[in-house]
């Protein structure tokens, strides 16, 4: 518990000093995600929730039930949570400061029409020039702090980082 309010502390700290620094438009030089395999069940907290994606192509978001969140959320391909930046709005730019990149790694995919599982829609889902992929107009990230799946460890950090739902919002 020490562990993980002393890493919420040091991104907090970093979020509010990143927020008086400059800006900086930069690619965040993270790999297309890779790994899961079509079907693939995650265990979260107790619940396993299998997910389903077309086998054309590789899935780049799932839902799952949430134990710590009591909801379905949204996961990339490794079951890695996915959160949303508020100050991105519903910009195709990330706003996410240059020194947080590596904290709140992107969610890429190299294909330009990814396939999301049962649950999500497609027609939602986009990626950008990046490879940044965006679902419902948000970009979405993954929190390092996150070390295995189900965890929510960046849930409302600085009051700007939201886990996503699966009709597209952020969990507040």
């Amino acid at each position: 518990m020490t562990y993980r309010f002393g890493l919420a502390l040091v991104v907090l700290a970093v979020v509010l000093m990143s927020a008086c620094g400059s800006s900086s438009k930069s690619s965040n030089g993270a790999s297309p995600t890779t790994g899961a395999s079509p079907t693939t069940a995650y265990s979260y907290g107790g619940a396993t929730s299998p997910t389903t994606a077309a086998a054309s192509s590789a899935t780049v978001l799932k839902t799952v039930m949430n134990a710590k969140l009591h909801q379905n959320v949204v996961v990339n391909d490794n079951g890695k949570t996915v959160y949303i930046y508020k100050p991105d709005g519903t910009s195709t730019t990330s706003k996410v400061p240059a020194a947080l990149k590596g904290v709140w790694p992107a969610v890429t995919s190299a294909e330009s029409t990814p396939t999301v599982a049962a649950g999500l829609t497609n027609a939602k889902t986009k990626v950008n020039a990046q490879d940044h992929v965006s679902y419902n107009g948000h970009l979405l990230y993954t929190f390092s702090g996150d070390t295995k799946p189900g965890d929510a460890n960046g849930q409302g950090l600085g009051k700007v980082w939201y886990v996503l739902s699966p009709n597209g919002t952020p969990i507040t």
